[in-house]
């Protein structure tokens, strides 16, 4: 079979993440860069305290750098996601489903239905303020895939169906799950979670 007519990953419809998964890690970077902002400006007044030491002298030299350096580091942190975020996505097609990641460097991790021994839906603090949650497929042999940003109802449903082809996969032929349909690659999951953004 020439490699040319084997499917791609480019032809698929890939279902987006959640649009507030944006803000959610916007938030989780301010929060960051805030608390280590502090730290570093409480670490710099308890060496300087007013005196001209030597360690004062130090701690004067190293403020300008320090500053140059968290601010380079909250200008990547809070850009990040804004960049990344729409380069994720996963698809779920009849036999597995499939999830993007990267900027720099992509990957795609496909998870065939008839390996995944469990599945788990969670979510963090800032997670249930945004109305995200996360899913985990744990395949045979392999450490688990986590797809992050996902609707809270989404991520929900696609534990449901994917443990039901689980149950399907176990009890032999013709006893299929319903939902997703047939064609989950063409159809996406509706997540009436995202249109209030």
């Amino acid at each position: 079979m020439p490699l040319e007519s084997l499917p791609g990953t480019d032809d698929l419809d890939w279902h987006p993440l959640h649009p507030r998964f944006v803000r959610r890690l916007l938030l989780g970077a301010v929060v960051r860069v805030l608390v280590i902002g502090t730290v570093g400006f409480l670490a710099h007044l308890l060496t300087t305290g007013g005196d001209s030491t030597a360690l004062g002298l130090l701690a004067d030299r190293i403020l300008p750098v320090a500053i140059a350096g968290l601010g380079l580091f909250a200008a990547l942190t809070i850009v990040w996601p804004v960049i990344a975020v729409p380069r994720r996505g996963y698809v779920v097609r009849d036999n597995d489903i499939l999830y993007r990641t990267g900027v720099l460097w992509r990957s795609v991790v496909a998870v065939p239905f008839n390996r995944v021994q469990h599945t788990k839906v969670d979510s963090g603090l800032l997670d249930r303020r945004f109305g995200l949650a996360n899913l985990s497929v744990f395949p045979a042999g392999t450490e688990g895939h986590k797809i992050r940003g996902l609707g809270a109802d989404t991520a929900e449903r696609l534990r449901v169906y994917i443990s039901e082809r689980i149950e399907a996969e176990a009890a032999g032929p013709g006893d299929e799950p319903d939902s997703p349909p047939t064609d989950a690659a063409a159809t996406p999951i509706h997540d009436p979670s995202a249109e209030d953004v």
